[in-house]
């Protein structure tokens, strides 16, 4: 099992270097075709925003400067694309226009894996619903790297955070390729009213069969809290990738509830890999 295309999406924002030089480490190390996607926002998108009120002549001016705008954003991440790429042929520019959401729903369903990363206050308002399209629409797995990336290792330390649910299942599927590259797997379960600690050596098992000798780590919460006792040994273990599943409940009883993958999402210091 391998990688053969992977899908990133440049929004122009500050954190979009090193969002592309991870993407491009990532598709070097696996000889993997890599689009690199922008898409520019339709002008006449925020004619409803600030529409009421004002003439025909001065809409037509705010359209014209937002397109304005929007070339220069699309010309500016291009110019970085190409810059950080130079001569290698491997990666592709891609600009589109739309919605980002819904073009990376689209474009995502043909990646092999799709790296994107978390705001942390930079990029677009469109960033949280570009993630949430990539995770729940595309059917494909997404590296989500945390704000503030340096880079680094990626993927030889890799701890997988597992419950046995159908989530977690297609997370370690997702993250194969990287989970028979890395030099050590560490296993994660925490103990729970739905998981067993016996669930770690279950995966542990099945993980031999392709030829990966995993640790198994089998805790209680901390302080309560399953997402927070898992970040914490992931951290422990040394790892520089998480592999999780996405969401086993309904959102809203995980943005009421709290959970393991809010607590990835929202506080993980490092990638993490998500399905769903």
């Amino acid at each position: 099992m391998s990688i053969r295309s992977i899908l990133v999406s440049l929004d122009g924002a500050p954190d979009n270097l090193q969002l592309l030089r991870t993407a491009l480490d990532v598709a070097r190390g696996f000889s993997a075709h890599l689009d690199a996607l922008h898409v520019r926002a339709d002008s006449r998108d925020i004619a409803p925003m600030f529409g009421e009120g004002m003439s025909g002549q001065m809409m037509e001016e705010m359209i014209a400067s937002a397109e304005r705008a929007v070339d220069a954003d699309a010309k500016a991440v291009e110019a970085l694309f190409r810059e950080a790429v130079g001569v290698d042929d491997f990666a592709h520019w891609l600009t589109l226009d739309g919605r980002e959401d819904e073009i990376v729903a689209w474009r995502g369903r043909l990646a092999d894996l799709i790296v994107t990363q978390r705001s942390g206050g930079e990029g677009t308002p469109m960033r949280e619903l570009t993630l949430n399209a990539a995770l729940f629409e595309t059917g494909r797995p997404v590296l989500v790297l945390p704000p503030a990336y340096h880079g680094g290792a990626l993927g030889r330390t890799i701890a997988i955070a597992w419950n046995g649910t159908a989530q977690a299942a297609r997370a370690v599927h997702g993250a194969m390729a990287f989970i028979t590259r890395a030099t050590q797997v560490h296993v994660l379960t925490c103990e729970s009213t739905r998981t067993k600690v016996t669930a770690a050596d279950e995966l542990a098992d099945y993980l031999k069969r392709w030829g990966v000798t995993a640790q198994v780590h089998a805790f209680p919460p901390l302080e309560g809290e399953v997402g927070t006792a898992i970040l914490a040994e992931a951290v422990k273990s040394g790892a520089d990738m998480v592999v999780c599943g996405a969401y086993s409940h309904a959102r809203l009883m995980q943005a009421v509830l709290g959970g393991v993958t809010t607590h990835m999402m929202d506080g993980a210091p490092l990638p993490v890999l998500f399905s769903h």
